[in-house]
């Protein structure tokens, strides 16, 4: 074959190649011929890999019975649980939550929010049935409501032909938590002294003293305000030793007033 010449090249028309008038050719690699389908070359792909190479490649959908991703941050990647739940953790870091304007519930026996604040905050106050209401002026309305007081205690003794300069005990032992001393009266026959003591019952102390001159009706009654507390801790006690001071035996008579709380 001389140059220039390609006795072998035809035509579709067999005039001057052109455009519209292309000029039949074959490639092969010495045993088939490469084909072409409706118009498209065909390509026998025998790489056991191929690198794509895209910025917006278009994919069939995925789904969730065949594909499988994968979310990472480049190191450690999200593990989902059998029930398909996730384990959170926050690093002490915020974590931010969007309830996607529906309803979101928490469950937590310690939960710790922001400080609320009259502004943006509203709190009910109530009793499980029925709810504190508040005027507009700030102010709350009360109910006064009538009912028997628990816990106050009047302890009354006695004791008769007390002898001559010997001590008498009036004890009262704490029932409940702490018993509130708000008073004490005290009586007798003739002269005597008083001495007021509380506390635990082997460490008493002494709270104050009275002395009462034998007139007929003499009573004496002291106040204390505040009350004085006494704990039922190692049995709280408050004790009025009344002491026969009149020359020969007498009565006394003494109450122990309080709340036992």
């Amino acid at each position: 074959m001389a140059d220039g010449i390609f006795p072998s090249l035809v035509s579709r028309t067999r005039d001057v190649n052109a455009a519209d008038n292309v000029i039949f050719t074959q490639l092969s690699d010495g045993t088939a011929a490469i084909g072409v389908t409706s118009g498209a070359l065909d390509v026998n792909v025998s790489n056991v890999s191929i690198a794509v190479t895209a910025s917006d490649l278009d994919i069939r959908d995925l789904t969730h019975v065949s594909d499988s991703v994968k979310v990472g941050d480049g190191t450690d990647f999200l593990a989902v649980a059998t029930d398909g739940s996730i384990a959170v953790t926050d690093n002490n870091t915020t974590l931010s939550v969007d309830d996607g304007t529906g309803s979101l519930t928490v469950d937590a026996s310690d939960l710790d929010i922001r400080d609320l604040t009259h502004v943006s905050d509203s709190v009910k106050v109530g009793d499980g049935t029925d709810l504190l209401a508040v005027n507009s002026d700030g102010s709350i309305n009360v109910n006064i409501v009538s009912s028997a007081i628990t816990g106050e205690i009047h302890n009354y003794d006695t004791s008769v032909n007390v002898a001559v300069d010997t001590a008498d005990n009036h004890d009262y032992a704490v029932v409940n938590s702490v018993f509130l001393l708000k008073s004490v009266i005290v009586a007798g026959s003739g002269n005597i002294k008083f001495e007021v003591q509380v506390g635990p019952v082997a460490s008493l102390a002494t709270k104050a003293v009275g002395f009462l001159n034998g007139r007929q009706g003499d009573t004496k009654q002291l106040f204390f305000d505040p009350p004085i507390e006494v704990p039922v801790a190692s049995t709280g006690t408050v004790r009025v030793i009344r002491t026969n001071r009149q020359g020969t035996a007498c009565d006394v008579y003494s109450t122990i007033i309080g709340m036992d709380v």
